[in-house]
């Protein structure tokens, strides 16, 4: 319980600990090991799904790069125009960074 309230504060969470809900008695110690569970399933997903879109950005560098290389082309504008606004900003601020 006190790793999962450790590891809820260090991601950013600020919402109670676990711990305190409990000597509060807001929730019973069985429903506060639930909720670790949860957050720790979640956590792990939300990790995992994270890690793959990396992978893909990293995968498909090169069409950042190659973009880069020539941001002001029609090719460029013609890629750019056909995506949703935030991969749109996305792909502008890759651009700037290749």
């Amino acid at each position: 319980m006190i790793d999962t309230d450790t590891a809820r504060q260090a991601d950013g969470d600020t919402t109670p600990p676990l711990a305190e809900l409990v000597e509060r008695g807001d929730i019973t110690w069985p429903e506060a090991y639930q909720r670790a569970e949860e957050f720790t399933v979640r956590r792990r997903d939300t990790i995992q799904r994270s890690r793959q879109a990396l992978h893909l950005i990293a995968e498909h560098w090169t069409a950042v790069q190659d973009l880069a290389a020539r941001p002001d082309t029609v090719y460029a504008q013609d890629v750019l125009d056909g995506l949703a606004p935030e991969a749109r900003f996305l792909a502008q601020v890759l651009i700037a960074l290749a």
